[in-house]
């Protein structure tokens, strides 16, 4: 015969072949079988399969087994004897390699099981060793197994289990032993664990009376230790099983904690029908301190009580949870200041009864409003009809004060009045939500908030919004929509418009934007359309010098385990499609170049990312480039996909007041942004040489050689325009801040300047002579964002008051 199992299980497959001869009879109820020859041979997966033997058996459960003898690769199992008037089975195990026996399954195992006795008195006996055993996430380094039962009268024996070095996951047992011991009449049980999250030991002792079918217990000595502390209790259990009934009660009893105190005040009965009360008499928030960040501190003390009870009707069972919070703090770190919450009153209670289930709560903050509510459930099984309130009551926002800087402010009122309907599939809201009287202000925020209000209007499974948010530089409108009658398909709806918003990013972002855009959301996709205006702005980069080095593309950052950290993504798609109008009066002054922007943009993004599209002009500017001044001629960016690979097309000459015989003298940049490519130009056309002399001097070369030092002052000025990086590594390995090396004045009067900031707002700058090696020290100290004071030594010397303005 043959057995090939590949096509019905693919992933199990096996391949047998060999001889298996049977006789057997039936007659009646009654049957008797014979296998006079068990020879199979094949394989199952990798694992060559044996099997050897011969059986006979009946009906009435006797069985002859001369012998039978099965191997599944290295592992063995012999069965050999007899299950009749006496009992004498002995099995033989020997698995010397489970790799591969199941999927997931390895280790070593050894030992033996014997069957003795009778049919109405069996004993059993075992002894069982394993090793290196895993399953899956499961590992056991060594297993121990010895047990010998017996059944005559009563049962008795004695079963002993040790476990050695246990893991799973975040389970850590160093050793686990188990041993249990006596009759029915009079039997025990002791459990000890040693590792990690959990040690600690369990007393059992009991008694069982076959005529009443009861048993009684007790559990005694017992402790566990746990990453919360130690949990003991403060009396024996009292345990009592019904056979007959199905029936079991636990008597009172208390676990005790340093900071916590669970109790079972009455007895619980658990069976068809039954009760069962908790009471937690204390628990202090300090036992959370080990699940929580170095950021979050909590303290305060809880107390409540649970009682529950079911009837064997099979209706819902009646229930109450209630908590009450004494002295409840939280503390959370944010942007290194700490945000304190105290709560005077902190009540929560739950219940199931008659069919309802019911949530309230009330929480009353220190200093401050409260909230308040309740929600009921109607026949939580079926229609799960909703109804209830919820109320915030004069919640100020001078709750983050604490988290802000000295001279910023945060005020404000939240106050809402709500009603619950509907059902679970269908909830819907009424009434009305409310943030007034709103003034903000802070760093972070891109603008001042001097007032404003914002009232959200439910009615039902919909929703309005409206607001305005006034600053010191124009205001926004704001207005919304919500829906989710359909509550797996939602939409929600916010629309935005002002005039002339002023906006402020420190200290390099001054701009008016005048938005019109709308931001909408479903399950499925969020999106932004509109456009936005700027009529106006100032885009300064003062503390960035050449030396600066951007992110590499292949940056990685790592977490505390040197593992990849994940980018942080989201479920729901963006898209967004905005068109950026950039005004007649935008300048920007960064990287060297003061130049005025004009243009326009179309920002999209999809599942592909962030891109642009359009033109941004430069009308005229100035660009500083091999330590000369430049004007800007005509100047291009060309988007067309990706944000970050615009097209150039520059043009930038030296001023031709300052340039001899009217030749005129420029920089050309064209191309991609990430490979651009620079040409001198110059108006009448002459050598490289010529032009790059005109440029950077504004005079030609002196064939006979006159000009070398002037040549010098040009080639240095070059390579100190290539050195930036270099030079802000160097100043970054000494703690000096955008440390970089420039070159100041023409001819003659050429320098080599190194500057650096050595403490926050204080500027050192040194430079050097090229050809009259004099050296000048000026320090510059930032008082205000525009106001400094600045002190110059060279041959003279100075002490100025500097303030900056534009217009």
């Amino acid at each position: 015969m043959g057995i090939n199992t590949a096509k019905q299980y693919p992933d199990w497959p096996a391949k047998l072949q060999g001889k298996i001869a049977t006789r057997g009879s039936l007659y009646g109820g009654s049957w008797q079988m014979q296998i006079p020859t068990l020879e199979l041979d094949g394989n199952v997966k990798q694992n060559v399969v044996k099997a050897r033997g011969n059986l006979r058996g009946n009906n009435y459960g006797q069985w002859d087994i001369p012998q039978l003898h099965l191997e599944l690769g290295r592992n063995n199992i012999d069965v050999k004897g007899s299950l009749s008037d006496k009992w004498a089975l002995d099995a033989n195990i020997d698995a010397q390699h489970l790799d591969g026996a199941l999927p997931g399954l390895g280790g070593v195992a050894k030992g033996m099981i014997q069957v003795r006795g009778d049919l109405k008195a069996p004993k059993l006996l075992a002894d069982l060793t394993a090793s290196r055993l895993k399953w899956q996430a499961l590992t056991i380094s060594r297993v121990d197994i010895k047990g010998d039962v017996s059944s005559a009268e009563q049962i008795q024996g004695n079963l002993a289990v040790r476990i050695q070095q246990l893991k799973q996951d975040a389970l850590d047992i160093s050793n686990l032993t188990l041993d249990a011991k006596g009759n029915e009449k009079q039997h025990q049980l002791k459990l000890n664990v040693e590792g990690k999250p959990v040690s600690g030991q369990l007393a059992l002792t009991g008694s069982f009376d076959r005529a009443t079918e009861q048993w009684k217990g007790n559990i005694n000595n017992t402790l566990f230790d746990t990453p919360v502390g130690q949990w003991r209790l403060n009396r024996s259990i009292a345990l009592e099983y019904f056979n007959k009934e199905q029936r079991v009660t636990v008597g009172p009893h208390c676990w005790q904690n340093p900071n916590a105190d669970l109790c079972v005040p009455n007895t619980i009965e658990a069976g068809a029908s039954g009760q069962a009360s908790l009471q937690l008499n204390r628990f202090d928030l300090a036992m959370l301190k080990p699940f929580l960040g170095d950021d979050t501190k909590l303290s305060g003390v809880f107390t409540g009580k649970a009682n529950v009870a079911w009837k064997a009707d099979g209706g819902l069972p009646q229930g109450s949870v209630s908590l009450v919070g004494n002295g409840v703090k939280v503390q959370q770190l944010v942007g290194g200041n700490t945000l304190p919450i105290a709560f005077d009153t902190l009540n929560l209670n739950a219940g199931m009864n008659n069919g309802r289930a019911t949530l309230d709560w009330l929480i009353k903050l220190t200093n401050n409003g409260q909230f308040d509510g309740n929600v009921q459930i109607a026949d939580p099984q079926t229609r799960r009809n909703l109804s209830g309130t919820v109320n915030i009551n004069r919640i100020s926002m001078a709750l983050i004060q604490p988290i802000l800087a000295d001279g910023e402010k945060a005020s404000g009122l939240l106050n809402a009045n709500l009603r619950l309907g509907g059902n679970a599939q269908k909830p819907q809201v009424f009434g009305r939500l409310a943030l007034s009287d709103i003034d903000f202000d802070a760093e972070f925020m891109p603008f001042d908030v001097t007032s404003g209000n914002l009232n959200i209007n439910f009615n039902g499974m919909s929703s309005l919004m409206d607001g305005v948010i006034r600053t010191a530089h124009g205001q926004l409108a704001l207005n919304g929509d919500a829906d989710w009658s359909v509550l797996n398909a939602w939409r929600a709806r916010v629309a935005a418009k002002g005039d002339r918003v002023r906006v402020s990013v420190p200290p390099m972002v001054r701009l008016d934007v005048s938005p019109d855009v709308v931001f909408e959301a479903t399950p499925q996709l969020f999106s932004l359309n509109g456009r936005v205006d700027i009529p106006w702005a100032r885009i300064t980069v003062q503390e960035l010098p050449e030396s600066a080095v951007g992110v590499s593309s292949d940056e990685v950052m790592l977490n505390d385990q040197r593992q990849p950290i994940a980018p942080p993504s989201t479920s729901i798609p963006i898209n967004s499609n905005l068109m950026v109008n950039i005004g007649d009066d935008v300048r920007l002054d960064a990287f060297g170049l003061k130049a005025r922007l004009k243009g326009a943009l179309k920002v999209a993004q999809d599942k592909h990312g962030l891109g642009l599209n359009g033109q941004i002009d430069i009308p005229s500017g100035r660009f500083h480039a091999y330590g000369q001044d430049l004007l800007v001629r005509k100047g291009q960016l060309l988007f067309s996909g990706p944000a970050d690979q615009p097209l150039l097309n520059l043009e930038a000459i030296r001023n031709p007041d300052s340039t001899e015989n009217d030749v005129i003298a420029g920089l050309r940049v064209t191309g991609e942004a990430d490979s651009p490519k620079l040409e001198i130009f110059s108006d009448p056309v002459m050598s490289q040489e010529q032009a790059l002399s005109y440029l950077l001097r504004g005079q030609g070369l002196d064939s006979s050689g006159a000009d070398s030092g002037a040549m010098t002052s040009m080639l240095i000025g070059m390579g100190v325009a290539q050195s930036g990086k270099l030079v802000g590594k160097i100043g970054e390995a000494f703690g000096v801040s955008n440390l970089a090396l420039d070159t100041q004045g023409v001819g003659d009067n050429s320098q080599v300047v190194v500057s650096g900031y050595v403490l926050p707002g204080l500027q050192v700058k040194y430079g050097v002579g090229i050809f009259d090696s004099l050296a000048t020290l000026t320090l510059r100290y930032r008082l205000m964002p525009k106001l400094y004071l600045e002190a110059v030594s060279g041959i003279d010397q100075a002490l100025d008051l500097l303030y900056q303005f534009e217009f």
